[in-house]
């Protein structure tokens, strides 16, 4: 085996994996120790090293759950197996440093920030350079940091796609999978194709046939803040489920779960989306600020706490959606009626059951037991598929009651068309319910249903129905 005298070192951070693990820790360390949040500051007045190690110590960061960079480190393997010295030299806590060390098995030597010395930039070059003498070693980087380190090394290499240009009048050559830009993943981390489920802020207009250009903007801009709210919402959810989303067969492609969207900036368009739609709010309808407020402080609880309890996670989704129809009538000034409400929360509760059902349907294929974060097994999926199916006929047993009520008189000339909808909803609810136990829907019905033909059919059918009978 031909021996490489030029040890080839590689960063941690934004290098190997496709994210920081100072980031993770500390996303880590705020959702399991919150009431510890008053302690970052103290450390950090004591140096970037101490708040490290704390973090290191306290978060229990799992290195098997990070997103590697997969070509990186099939050149890497090949280079061991040419006899070369592989070194891990990162700004990351030893503790941290070793645990992906041990997990990965392909490094000789590990160099990581420990005894109160930050091992980054000037103060990696300096060690790198006393252990093997300047410009006999390769390095591997990612940021304007490395510089020093790439000024002093042999060969310089970086993971992004521009190089850098070093002092000397060198430049880094590309190594490792490429990587692309922030804009696409953070627009994907927003979800946009979840904006569909907001699309309930415009039920009261439409239920109380309130259809004038007014309640149509204020509808509009009800749906505007609740979407910014969601997507405000679906980053925190994403960063705080990180380790958990990448042991996930599809949650792990997600941005931030993947390493596409750094943490950190996924962490600071959160709190800005959510601003922003309370900005809206003060400026055009106190009313909805106050709806608009109280959805996002319920969001966020979910996404700190409530998803993790068994069925509270169900009715904190049901009642969620139940708020985006409440949301449209803070708007618009419309009370929406007690059929109306009964008939959302109980038709929402059983898709939010139907959620959960295929979840544990995924699992149950892939030989697994338990969710991650979440409260349920395997073994719990017949029960809430029965409280599911129930869920849906009792949305429909209200909606048949409705027919009794003095608001269908009122609202609908020929109330008798009505009628129709009911068998659809039934063959609707049923069909879907029947798809869920063969394993056929995928996690989030709501998505389902916006590419499902026959249940796009089956809603404008409804739809017609319900125009046929007000005129």
């Amino acid at each position: 085996m031909q021996t490489c005298a030029a040890p080839l070192v590689v960063d941690l951070d934004g290098t190997l994996i496709h994210t920081d693990l100072l980031w993770e820790s500390l996303v880590l360390f705020l959702k399991r120790h919150p009431l510890q949040a008053w302690r970052l500051p103290f450390w950090l007045l004591r140096g970037k090293a101490v708040l490290k190690e704390n973090l290191a110590v306290h978060a229990g960061l799992d290195a098997a759950a990070l997103p590697y960079d997969e070509v990186l480190l099939e050149h890497i393997a090949r280079q061991r197996e040419e006899g070369r010295e592989i070194v891990l030299a990162t700004g990351a806590h030893a503790q941290l440093a070793d645990g992906v060390a041990n997990h990965l098995g392909l490094f000789d030597r590990v160099l990581p920030t420990s005894g109160g010395v930050n091992l980054s930039s000037h103060a990696k070059a300096r060690r790198l350079t006393e252990l093997y003498g300047a410009g006999a070693w390769d390095y591997v980087g990612n940021s304007r940091a490395d510089l020093p380190v790439w000024l002093a090394c042999r060969h310089a290499y970086s993971v992004t796609t521009r190089p850098f240009r070093l002092a000397d009048g060198r430049q880094t050559s590309q190594l490792g999978a490429v990587r692309g830009g922030l804009l696409g993943p953070l627009l994907k981390a927003l979800r946009p194709r979840q904006w569909l489920k907001n699309l309930l802020v415009f039920t009261p207009m439409l239920a109380s046939h309130t259809l004038d250009l007014p309640t149509l903007q204020a509808s509009l801009l009800a749906f505007a803040v609740f979407s910014l709210c969601a997507s405000s919402a679906y980053l925190l959810n994403d960063a705080l489920d990180a380790q958990d989303d990448r042991r996930h067969p599809v949650k792990r492609c997600r941005p931030i779960a993947s390493g596409a969207l750094p943490l950190w900036l996924g962490l600071a368009a959160s709190p800005l989306l959510a601003a922003l739609a309370l900005a809206l709010c003060a400026a055009f309808n106190p009313l909805l600020l106050a709806a608009a407020g109280v959805y996002l402080v319920s969001t966020v609880t979910y996404s700190l706490h409530l998803k993790r309890l068994l069925m509270v996670d169900i009715v904190a989704l049901a009642i969620l959606y139940t708020m985006r129809v409440l949301g449209g009538g803070a708007a618009t000034g419309i009370v929406p009626s007690f059929w109306l409400l009964a008939f959302s929360f109980f038709i929402f509760l059983s898709l939010a059951l139907l959620k959960r059902h295929s979840e544990l349907g995924r699992l149950q294929r892939d030989g697994k037991d338990k969710t991650h974060g979440r409260g349920y097994t395997t073994a719990d999926r017949l029960p809430v598929g029965i409280m599911g199916v129930n869920a849906a006929f009792v949305s429909l047993l209200i909606f048949i009651l409705y027919f009794q009520s003095e608001n269908v008189l009122i609202l609908y000339a020929r109330p008798a068309w009505l009628l129709g909808i009911i068998p659809l909803l039934v063959y609707w609810m049923g069909r879907l319910w029947t798809l869920s136990f063969r394993g056929e829907v995928n996690e989030d019905p709501v998505l389902y249903v916006s590419r499902d033909k026959v249940s796009l059919l089956v809603i404008a059918l409804c739809t017609a129905l319900a125009v046929a009978a007000s005129w």
